[in-house]
């Protein structure tokens, strides 16, 4: 078995959106993670992004939160998830974030009405291999089992898709 695999970003993000919604995060926590992914630099993550404590629900939180002149807001997280999460929020609001590093997080101060274009997605990437493997058992918590009773209960395309 590979020690890694090259995705696309589409991949990437996609796979992301299946792990954390079968990982228990509710769809917009989860298509905030997968967007933010685009930035995510895979080497520097030491943790599964859809397992890393409440990271995924405290992150966005605290990014809307500041959004709204509630700042400044503490968050914990992995390093590399927190700089996902900021170039996601600062390339989709036009504004830069005025944040800070802490030994286990970060400080959201404000964001500024001056606009950033220091980020570029980061495309195609090796994901290691424990971090896929990871990543598909919990997408694979979304798939619904083939049965009777599945199929019963509108699961499948049934006699629609014939082609």
């Amino acid at each position: 078995m590979n020690s890694a695999q090259e995705k696309s970003a589409n991949e990437i993000e996609a796979l992301v959106l299946k792990a954390a919604r079968g990982g228990g995060l509710p769809l917009g926590l989860a298509e905030d993670l997968a967007m933010a992914t685009a930035y995510l630099d895979l080497d520097r993550l030491t943790g599964c992004p859809c397992s890393s404590g409440n990271a995924a629900i405290a992150l966005p939180q605290a990014l809307d939160a500041v959004a709204a002149g509630e700042g400044p807001k503490n968050v914990e997280a992995d390093s590399a998830l927190i700089v996902a999460y900021v170039a996601n929020a600062e390339v989709h609001s036009g504004k830069t974030l005025v944040w800070e590093a802490t030994s286990n997080g970060a400080i959201f101060h404000r964001f500024e009405d001056r606009a950033t274009d220091e980020h570029t997605p980061l495309g195609r990437r090796t994901v290691p291999q424990a971090l896929l493997t990871h990543l598909h058992d919990l997408a694979v918590k979304t798939h619904v089992p083939e049965t009777e009773s599945s199929r019963a209960g509108g699961a499948g395309a049934g006699l629609t898709d014939n082609d």
